[in-house]
């Protein structure tokens, strides 16, 4: 779902607005919302490097794979893995299931 939110946007970028727009033959908001997207991406991925927002919820957000998650971080630098709790949980689960199974 989609909102309408109105914004103040500084006169000084809007000829860098219009020329991405000319340059991508598509219209200023198309351009203002693949701004704002990139943006939310990278403070996303920063979000998940701090242990702040799971993989899961960040590709949800944005609407993309875990796996596209862990390419976009890999494309900035950013490794994403567990934390020692989270491993130490899945542990403990993989035990759980391996008892179960035997």
């Amino acid at each position: 779902m989609a909102i309408v939110y109105p914004m103040k946007i500084r006169e000084e970028i809007m000829p860098i607005i219009e020329l991405k727009s000319k340059e991508e033959h598509t219209n200023k908001a198309v351009v203002l919302k693949q701004m704002i997207y990139k943006g939310m991406e990278d403070y996303i991925l920063k979000l998940i490097e701090k242990g702040r927002l799971s993989i899961g919820k960040a590709a949800e957000i944005l609407d993309v794979s875990v796996y596209d998650m862990h390419e976009m971080a890999e494309s900035k630098g950013i490794k994403l893995s567990a934390s020692p709790e989270q491993r130490q949980k899945s542990r403990e689960h993989l035990k759980k299931f391996l008892v179960k199974v035997a």
